[in-house]
């Protein structure tokens, strides 16, 4: 039978916020639905209002008792349509197939035939025989003569051409900076607020992650990077990415303009084990439940979506539109963790995947101790793993096992126990350092039978490392079975290990 604790999902699930989830009681529901880390995005509100929500996400975690991490997600060099006029009350100008449309330098008011952009240097950019895409590709233009002061488009696929929607230029090398003025904005606010991530957006090169990490280190942050892969160039340059990111998103509303959309699928699993590999999260992102933005219920596709990312292996699911401006923000949370569930429960049923021992990139202490944990736990027939991990590091190793059972990470320090939130199978517990093994295992048994983690008479697996930085360095693997009388006899066995550098 699975081994899964009833209403614990090892999946973890990214809501972004909005107008739908205004309020602390609202928040306290989506966290009790499922909710693990909450999403703001900088593209949309100003950062008092940004500041706002961050308050109500933090007095609804209080009141939730379980580490909640916040990710903000910086806009990037997003390029856009101007101003355009609506002509004929449709709310722009139309535009057909085979028309012919001018984008000018100059900024204009857009209107009979004529547009521009908000970014200065779009005419010197684009070149004849590039393609241009507008409103995720809902309109499709080529360019078919060029001059300094403007460019001759042809339209592929019409519509109606509206104010500020976004232009996609995949065959384009875009010279705007991956980082702008209003990003550098938001990571100083993000620093500020002690914010637990940061998603920078069309990442093109490892460069653009390094720019923002010496900043960080400059600040004194430890803020950690999750690069959204969304261009076409970073998918040439993805070993650099993940090398210089704390994780990965793959955000397949932008990547699927930018590339075939027949071939967004395929670089989701590759982009799922690429980040296996280098021991890193990953998030799967965009319209994963879009329909119900409208409709109480999901659709087939849509929850074959959801659970085909958990089967890749991604960390985490998103919800972008559904939980910000959706109708049904806490049930749309409700949906995802119980795809989520069912599909784990499932999983846990199969035999071990070919890489359940996978030797990551990095071979640390930490990941030979996960390996042989993950097989004591198929051995033995755990129920649970505990394991002291107070950077957080440790977990993140463990959590890339896809062990059958929950982990259970303590740790003492608030910053590692909320980005702990984001690791699949991981669930943060704070708990002050113990000065000795018997104390921690008295702690845990206490801690695993009153969270209802596990029941009397299930033997858990814990381990233990010297960064605990008490004077008798708690270096070791113990073997429990819970409910058992501590003060009378040691734990069933005791393995002394040097493994406290990885902590």
């Amino acid at each position: 039978m699975p081994r899964i604790i009833s209403g614990v999902i090892r999946t973890k699930i990214v809501a972004t916020m909005g107008p739908a989830v205004s309020s602390a009681e609202t928040l306290f529901s989506l966290f009790q639905a499922g909710c693990d880390i909450c999403r703001l995005n900088f593209s949309h509100g100003e950062l008092d209002q940004h500041l706002h929500t961050l308050r109500l996400i933090r007095e609804a975690a209080a009141r939730f008792d379980q580490p909640i991490a916040v990710l903000g997600d910086l806009c990037g060099p997003k390029i856009r349509l101007g101003k355009v006029a609506d002509e004929g009350g449709v709310g722009g100008m139309p535009i057909a197939v085979g028309d012919e449309l001018i984008i000018q330098r100059a900024p204009i008011l857009g209107g009979n035939g004529r547009v521009s952009t908000i970014y200065d240097h779009f005419v010197d950019d684009v070149q004849v025989g590039d393609r241009i895409f507008i409103e995720d590709g809902l309109l499709r233009f080529v360019c078919i003569d060029k001059t300094y002061s403007q460019l001759k488009c042809q339209c592929t696929v019409g519509g109606i051409l509206k104010s500020a929607k976004g232009i996609n230029l995949p065959t384009t090398k875009v010279s705007i900076p991956s980082i702008t003025d209003r990003d550098w904005q938001c990571v100083d606010w993000a620093i500020e607020n002690d914010l637990d991530y940061l998603a920078l957006s069309f990442v093109r090169k490892a460069d653009d992650l390094h720019l923002i990490r010496q900043h960080l280190v400059n600040k004194v942050s430890d803020i950690n990077l999750i690069a959204k892969i969304e261009k076409a160039e970073a998918i040439t340059e993805i070993e650099s990415i993940i090398d210089a990111s704390d994780g990965l998103m793959v955000a397949r509303g932008d990547l699927g303009v930018e590339m075939d959309l027949a071939d967004v699928p395929i670089i989701q699993k590759d982009l799922v084990r690429r980040c296996q590999v280098a021991g890193k999260p990953v998030i799967v992102a965009t319209q994963m439940l879009q329909s119900m933005i409208e409709q109480s219920s999901p659709t087939r596709a849509e929850v074959s979506d959801v659970a085909n990312a958990i089967y890749d292996g991604t960390d985490a699911v998103m919800l972008s539109g559904e939980t910000s401006v959706g109708k049904f923000p806490v049930g749309v949370v409700h949906t995802m963790a119980h795809i989520a569930e069912k599909t784990e429960q499932y999983l846990a049923t199969l035999p071990p995947p070919r890489d359940a021992r996978l030797q990551l990139k990095t071979l640390q202490m930490s990941s030979a101790l996960a390996r042989g944990i993950w097989q004591m736990v198929e051995d033995l027939k755990a129920k649970l793993v505990i394991v002291w991990s107070q950077t957080g590091a440790t977990a993140r190793i463990f959590s890339k096992y896809r062990f059958n059972v929950p982990i259970i990470a303590l740790s003492s320090d608030h910053r590692a126990l909320r980005r702990m939130a984001l690791h699949y199978g991981v669930i943060p517990q704070e708990m002050v350092p113990p000065d000795d093994l018997g104390t921690l295992v008295r702690e845990v048994d206490r801690l695993a039978i009153d969270r209802k983690f596990a029941k009397p008479g299930d033997r858990i697996i814990i381990t233990a490392g010297a960064s605990l930085g008490t004077p008798m360095a708690l270096n070791g693997i113990v073997i429990h079975t819970l409910g058992e009388n501590l003060s009378a006899s040691p734990p069933d066995v005791s393995l002394r290990l040097d493994v406290g550098k990885d902590r």
